[in-house]
């Protein structure tokens, strides 16, 4: 095998210094941009010496283990997994076994949904061990067996750091709708009944000593939360009706070394969530663990070996950690010197945190996976995300804001083609404006490999946080949660709020989007043609009503449609009046409509429905569908054509740019 990785040795000094290394190039391919990430996910062993990533190889990920401790090394460990499953993540079971998680399409009834297995490989890997696997039993009246349904059996709720032979996992021995924790032998598959599930229970927590402490679920499609809690040193569960102040909805984030402390997520009257203590042998909130005044907390940080809380994270233009020890804060603090101006993302680290892996990248360099050797003071390189246009100037990208109609300011991110840093003025260019998905997600300052390969191309691309997206505390959330039409309208005054400014072509502005965003650029083509001259949908939601009856179709849909969808609008006839494909008709902008076959996130009906929709509008239309494709384009293949014929869409649609190369 050859794989196309591109390997340092090491790397002694900031990253900056590679800067004077950068050139500027003629037009970039397509497949540059269109490649899957070089590094998926990564782990390191706790003795440092050997590191797991899912890495690709010719457009599909697989497992592959680096020796660290000796770089001479040069035998090829690499494992495929099966073809029609895709790899979530690994991590390291001790220094000699490696666990991956992998997810797969299957079908339920008549229901495209998907599904998740564990496996246990041995270091060298040469072999694999399913470590739960679904019961077979015989056909009443036939000689034939049937495999037992099984969606979720890759769920770890703890690694346990401290016992390399045995993790623990959640999944329904007798009752798949009511989950046990178990403990499994990641070496023989045994396994051990830990805790029994319980009607109602759906998720388990727990402590740092890794032993199960909340159990929490949805009662029925109601909507009503269950929540119960063992005592610290005793084997009794008790309801959370015993612990005053503490409801069932509480944001659990995990526990403290003391297993009486548990940190849960508030507002505590200010508009942004919060760590805070509930001592549940007092019985009460006893302090504040860490809660910012601009961004909501994203979650708790812990040492390698599982044992403390180190830290807190959340995002700001990119993300961030408050250390609470200062024996770790000082070892990123070092990381962050040597590679100043570079976001560093924590990915590993060794038990005694010697070694620590992490991906650095800024908004217009690629993410490159590195470790640094804190005893050494030494960063080393490893591999990078995209390494054919790893020394390719990109475009700049700047944070900046804008007010809406109604005087709130949206945050946003200009991302501008490489000329214009090299003098050529910010004016008049052809624009692109690229709504995030989700629609209760967000965008960061981080590189964008689709917002790059468009300033490659000559095109400058805006990218805002709409109201409604996730972080930025409770009311700017509930304000598009709530409406969907205030989303809406923020995009649309962050597009003349650019035209308005000169930056803008008023003539060549092209929406792009991706599931919510894919939904933003139709309803923008239907609402505002004046202020667009193409749109683009990818996996775009089209019809809510029937995205409604999807969710529908699986347990709790109910109140998940009403906490993501429904509370958005007014009624039917609002849904109506906001659905594309009731509204087709109205489009008369060049579309390009694009969506995966397989997607379980929007359903392809939604697709096929706004085909047959488009077929009463007078708009050019190109169709994009394609074959063996989930939500996130995760085949190589579909990758290059949808990023081929978006690359052709925009050039016939905004013409040459004169910031092109």
């Amino acid at each position: 095998m050859h794989f196309t990785i591109c390997i340092l040795i090491f790397l002694f000094t900031s990253l900056s210094g590679l800067a004077g290394s950068f050139a500027h190039a003629k037009i970039v391919p397509v497949k540059h941009y269109a490649r899957m990430p070089m590094i998926d996910d990564a782990a390191i062993s706790p003795d440092g010496k050997w590191l797991a990533a899912v890495v690709d190889f010719e457009g599909k990920y697989i497992v592959r283990v680096f020796n660290l401790a000796n770089p001479s090394d040069k035998k090829i460990r690499v494992k495929a997994l099966d073809k029609k499953s895709n790899i979530n993540w690994v991590k390291w079971s001790g220094n000699d076994i490696i666990l991956v998680s992998t997810r797969h399409k299957i079908m339920i009834g008549q229901t495209l949904s998907g599904a998740g297995n564990l496996f246990a490989l041995n270091r060298d890997l040469t072999e694999a061990r399913q470590l739960l696997k679904p019961k077979s039993k015989r056909v009443i009246g036939t000689a034939k067996r049937r495999t037992e349904l099984r969606q979720f059996s890759n769920n770890v709720i703890d690694f346990l750091p401290n016992d390399p032979n045995h993790i623990l996992m959640s999944y329904g021995l007798s009752d798949r709708f009511k989950p046990d924790v178990i403990k499994v032998d990641v070496r023989n598959t045994s396994i051990e009944n830990i805790k029994q599930g319980e009607e109602g229970i759906q998720t388990w927590v727990t402590d740092l000593r890794s032993e199960p402490r909340i159990g929490i679920g949805l009662k029925d499609e109601s909507g009503r939360v269950k929540m119960i809690i063992r005592d610290a040193h005793s084997k009794k569960w008790r309801h959370v009706n015993d612990y005053p102040g503490l409801d069932a909805t509480a944001a659990i984030y995990g526990f403290m070394q003391d297993p009486n402390e548990l940190i849960i997520g508030l507002y505590d009257g200010k508009d942004t969530r919060g760590l805070f203590i509930y001592d549940l042998a007092k019985k009460q909130r006893t302090r504040k663990l860490f809660q910012n005044d601009q961004y909501d907390v994203s979650g708790i940080v812990l040492s390698r070996d599982g044992t403390k809380v180190i830290g807190a994270s959340y995002i700001a233009d990119v993300g961030k950690t408050v250390f609470f020890d200062s024996q770790y804060k000082s070892r990123f603090d070092k990381i962050r010197k040597k590679l100043d101006g570079y976001n560093i993302q924590y990915v590993d680290q060794t038990v005694d945190g010697n070694i620590i892996v992490f991906k650095a990248s800024t908004p217009s360099v690629p993410n490159s996976l590195m470790h640094f050797n804190v005893a050494q003071g030494r960063v080393s390189f490893i591999t990078c995300d995209y390494p054919e246009i790893g020394n390719i100037v990109q475009g700049d990208v700047t944070k900046i804001s804008y007010k809406t109609r109604d005087g709130v300011k949206i945050p946003a991110y200009l991302t501008t083609p490489p000329k214009i840093a090299d003098g050529m003025p910010l004016k008049n260019l052809p624009f692109i404006i690229m709504p995030h998905g989700g629609p209760h997600a967000r965008d960061s300052l981080s590189f964008d490999y689709l917002a790059q390969f468009m300033a490659s191309r000559g095109y400058a691309v805006l990218q805002m946080n709409f109201r409604g997206s996730q972080g930025y505390g409770k009311k700017f959330a509930d304000a598009g949660r709530k409406n969907w039409v205030v989303m809406q309208d923020d995009v649309e005054d962050g597009t003349r709020w650019l035209i308005k400014k000169g930056y803008a072509d008023p003539n060549r502005v092209c929406i792009v989007g991706w599931s919510y965003g894919g939904y933003a650029a139709l309803m923008a083509a239907i609402k505002n043609p004046e202020l667009y001259a193409c749109a683009l949908s990818m996996a775009g939601v089209t019809d809510l009503q029937d995205m409604v009856r999807d969710m529908k179709q699986f347990r709790f849909g109910k109140i998940t449609a009403q906490n993501s969808l429904l509370q958005g609008f007014e009624g039917r006839d609002d849904m109506k009046q906001n659905s594309p494909v009731k509204r087709a008709k109205e489009i008369t902008i060049p579309l390009m409509l694009a969506h995966g076959e397989d997607d379980i996130v929007v359903y392809f009906d939604q697709y096929k429905r706004m085909k047959r929709a488009l077929r009463k509008s007078s708009a050019k239309v190109t169709y994009v569908p394609l074959k063996n494709e989930s939500h996130y384009l995760q085949n190589s293949e579909n990758r290059l054509i949808f990023f081929n014929a978006m690359d052709k869409f925009l050039a016939e649609n905004l013409g040459p740019s004169a910031a092109a190369p």
